[in-house]
């Protein structure tokens, strides 16, 4: 079972992950806000620049809508790693890295679909529990 957290002030729902991106030698915990809306799992500028992406590094972009707008959007494959019940889980995805822009820059990373729908989730705001149930033959237990 993973435990994510509400924010202290903005009371959005959050879960930690370690991000792995093999090819361009970089890993990071970045705290991920829980997103049913998004399609696919998204790592935002201030997160990508904390964990060490060079943009300039970044190859396959595409142009994508979202609530906020159109956006760049670069596709790397990563290792998603979520710590729970004293395991580590891990789901190899195609992550979408955006590319920075004054609008965006601190805005937090998205877990989205990818992720989300392999899990059962327990997500109870008003006694501030945000639990989910890891659907173990998804995964790659890494510990």
């Amino acid at each position: 079972m993973l435990t994510g957290r509400f924010g202290d002030t903005s009371v959005r729902p959050y879960f930690e992950g370690h991000v792995l991106l093999p090819r361009l030698r970089l890993n990071g915990n970045v705290w991920f806000i829980f997103d049913t809306g998004a399609d696919t799992s998204l790592l935002m500028p201030m997160d990508a620049r904390r964990i060490g992406i060079s943009f300039s590094n970044l190859q396959e972009s595409e142009k994508t809508l979202g609530i906020g707008g159109a956006s760049v959007n670069y596709s790397e494959r990563a290792l998603l790693a979520f710590e729970g019940d004293n395991q580590l889980y891990g789901y190899e995805i195609e992550l979408k890295i955006c590319q920075p822009s004054e609008e965006i820059l601190t805005l937090p990373s998205l877990l989205g679909r990818d992720i989300i729908d392999r899990w059962r989730v327990t997500y109870d705001k008003p006694d501030l529990r945000l639990v989910a149930d890891v659907a173990t033959a998804d995964a790659h237990h890494v510990f």
